[in-house]
């Protein structure tokens, strides 16, 4: 009984399987010239979109620069404080995090 099935079931796949071939059978390949411009087409394209990207990283590093030469002529002690403070800081926040582990550590 179950044979019977199976062999249903693997002559239903097959002729699913040669429709789908069938299908595929028509399509034909690009040709070798078409590949070439598709290609060329896309070197093309990710080249300006590198451009494009550098570009804007460039002028985005310019306005943070100059954003920073202002500051530093017009607030010099402001300045000095904030790259004075942020590094404190953050040794600070290090500093704080290693003890509470060296204390947890201590009370395991």
């Amino acid at each position: 009984m179950n044979t019977e099935k199976d062999d249903e079931l693997l002559r239903m796949l097959s002729g699913d399987l040669e429709r789908l071939d069938a299908q595929y059978n028509d399509i034909s390949p690009p040709s070798l010239q078409g590949l070439e411009r598709l290609i060329a087409e896309e070197a093309l394209r990710r080249q300006l979109q590198s451009r494009r990207e550098l570009q804007r990283f460039l002028l985005v590093a310019l306005f943070m620069v100059s954003i920073v030469m202002v500051s530093l002529g017009l607030a010099p002690v402001t300045y000095w404080i904030l790259q004075a403070a942020v590094p404190i800081a953050g040794l600070g926040c290090l500093a704080v995090v290693r003890l509470r582990l060296r204390r947890e550590d201590a009370e395991e």
